[in-house]
């Protein structure tokens, strides 16, 4: 059974529809990489998941319940099960790391301060973070401050996280270390939305992919399908053709 099944999602800005007939499904424990060119709104549909945009028509499930139809009081639960990682990481520039962290325990949860503390710590280490702990985002790196912001997405434990590009403008090294978090999270059953250009990174991560294109998911299939069908939409794509 699909864990969010976005249906007949349309959406206009400004009289231009940028959505149509957007469709598509993702199962629980699986990575869906949204793709697409552009300007096609892939964030747009991924923002509508947590409530951020709502569309003209269609639904928006998330467990059987269209949380389009939300308001901001019921879509706070939403918000602690379904994660967004935003593609810059969207820290608190006034805060270190560990009251960044701190923040949706504190707000979210009933744990105690040594309970908590013991949870940002045992989060930054599995992060390779333990070094930044008490530095301000402006002391770190892009690709750090892109970890942390990770790091605090999934801090209260959700069972979906949504990816914005998460790989966008990091070197090397971050990549494969953004990547081996996406990973990890997938092994252990959280479910994945993965918006993205870098290719090699949803290669990496991915169990499926869905194409955005001309205001609908045109094409979309398992990754191990894929690299076995050059021709289809999707790998032409992927491959920078024209479809």
């Amino acid at each position: 059974m699909a864990l969010i099944h976005v249906r007949n999602f349309a959406k206009s800005f400004d009289g231009k529809q940028v959505h149509k007939n957007v469709t598509f499904s993702v199962k629980e424990g699986e990575c869906l990489g949204l793709l697409g060119g552009s300007g096609v709104g892939k964030s747009v549909v991924l923002r509508s998941l947590i409530g951020l945009e709502k569309p003209d028509s269609g639904e928006v499930l998330i467990e059987g319940d269209d949380v389009s139809k939300y308001s901001e009081r019921e879509l706070i639960p939403i918000r602690t099960k379904v994660a967004y990682v935003f593609q810059n990481g969207a820290l608190f520039d006034s805060m270190s790391v560990y009251e960044n962290l701190a923040y949706p325990l504190r707000e979210h949860t009933s744990l105690t301060e040594p309970e908590i503390k013991n949870r940002i710590h045992e989060q930054l280490v599995e992060f390779g973070l333990e070094d930044a702990e008490f530095k301000s985002p402006a002391q770190l790196s892009g690709g750090m401050q892109k970890r942390v912001g990770l790091a605090r997405s999934i801090i209260i434990g959700p069972k979906v996280v949504l990816y914005d590009e998460p790989t966008a403008g990091l070197d090397p090294y971050n990549t494969v270390k953004i990547q081996e978090m996406i990973q990890r999270l997938r092994d252990k059953g959280v479910t994945s939305i993965f918006v993205t250009h870098d290719m090699p990174s949803a290669f990496a991560v991915c169990d499926r992919m869905a194409l955005l294109q001309d205001g609908e998911v045109v094409a979309e299939g398992a990754v191990e399908d894929l690299k076995r069908d050059p021709n289809g939409l999707l790998q032409k794509f992927v491959k920078g053709e024209k479809p």
